[in-house]
């Protein structure tokens, strides 16, 4: 157990608007404090929804940016960090000021870290705003990643991602967990309009080009059959994308924006399909909701997910127009019964693989290894 083990997970945004980080940091929070450790989420407040800062665990440390920029300059990190006095840190993300709060903190304090990248060392986040990202390298990022004691990749596709990046720290390769909802309604289908469901941040990331493509070449085919899109918008892709499907004339797509909390679980547990067509993921966290809600999910050979074929519970495919298009038909001309027993065997490997004990039950091997010279755990590459 981590009785007298202290550990700080330190986030930029304290917000749903982090997207996947909003559901696995506060998970791991909860994991590790039932185990006895003493946790504490340290973040930035987000400005348009303050008070979300408070579902993110039982102690938390938000602070207020001076000027509202996607920096996250909140100097008041490095002050919590010094009062806590953790035993390790766990750096959720990187290229923001709490990287920074927290190599000073290690400087001045010689606290041993651990850095989360989640995702944001994979090629295509690479090149995306490369230009602000190699005055970030030079200025700080470069000397936090080089100092820390362990990273941290949720899929071995991740681990491969950080060497491709010149990185040889040790890696310990810690899937996400997802929380397993209760199984909602019976066993008969249900009747009605059947629904393809992505739900995710509205970014270029996220292929919905070609998703949009692949629906207008099949949506005449599928008269029972609508697309929803839900998820917060950033750089104005919603609008973006909207433009488009008009121009491809597709009709039955419904766009309903971010969705949280209940109504995100009525979404996940409304939908026969779940479609994730993207260009990168570390781990794709919306691929293992929509599997605990008992939903069979279509996704690319970008995010790790190869489990989908292995454990007969959707696609995991090229990212292509004629494969998605296909990909599409053929899923969609599945009946209800034969989409809910893969549904059932998705949820099934996701109770098996990714709750939450096992989770904190490796990161805590993690940190007492970092902190204490335990045994190298035996996921940890080196």
């Amino acid at each position: 157990m981590g009785e007298h083990l202290k550990v700080a997970l330190v986030t930029a945004l304290l917000s749903p608007a982090a997207g996947g980080l909003a559901s696995s940091v506060p998970s791991l929070a909860r994991g590790l404090t039932r185990k006895g450790v003493d946790t504490h989420v340290v973040g930035v407040e987000d400005p348009e929804d303050p008070g979300a800062g408070s579902r993110w665990g039982q102690n938390v440390h938000s602070h207020v940016q001076p000027l509202r920029t996607p920096f996250r300059y909140a100097p008041d990190i490095g002050t919590t960090l010094a009062s806590l006095r953790p035993d390790v840190v766990d750096v959720q993300g990187i290229w923001t000021y709490p990287s920074l709060a927290n190599l000073r903190h290690h400087i001045g304090f010689g606290t041993p870290y651990v850095i989360t990248p989640r995702g944001m060392l994979d090629p295509w986040a690479r090149d995306h705003s490369r230009w602000k990202k190699a005055l970030v390298r030079h200025l700080f990022e470069d000397q936090h990643l080089a100092k820390a004691f362990c990273l941290r990749a949720t899929a071995t596709m991740e681990a491969e991602h950080l060497r491709s990046f010149g990185l040889r720290n040790p890696i310990a390769v810690v899937p996400n967990s997802v929380s397993i909802p209760p199984l909602q309604g019976g066993s008969n289908p249900r009747p009605g309009m059947r629904r393809l469901l992505f739900l995710s941040r509205i970014h270029p990331k996220k292929g919905l080009p070609y998703l949009l493509r692949a629906w207008a070449a099949v949506e005449d085919a599928r008269p029972d059959w609508e697309l929803i899109i839900a998820g917060p918008d950033e750089l104005n892709h919603t609008k973006e994308m909207q433009l488009y499907a008009r121009k491809l004339n597709v009709s039955r797509v419904r766009w309903l924006g971010p969705i949280h909390g209940e109504a995100k679980s009525s979404l996940y547990a409304g939908a026969d399909i779940f479609i994730l067509p993207t260009h990168a993921e570390n781990f794709g966290l919306v691929v293992a909701e929509a599997l605990s809600h008992g939903v069979p999910a279509i996704t690319t050979r970008n995010a790790p997910w190869s489990g989908l074929r292995e454990y007969g519970c959707g696609w995991w495919i090229d990212l292509n127009d004629q494969t998605l298009r296909a990909t599409l038909l053929q899923a969609t001309e599945l009946p209800r019964r034969a989409l809910g027993e893969m549904g059932r065997k998705g949820r099934a490997w996701m109770e098996k693989d990714f709750g939450e004990e096992k989770l904190a039950s490796n990161m805590l091997e993690v940190y007492s290894w970092v902190v204490k010279g335990d045994n190298l755990p035996s996921f940890v590459l080196t």
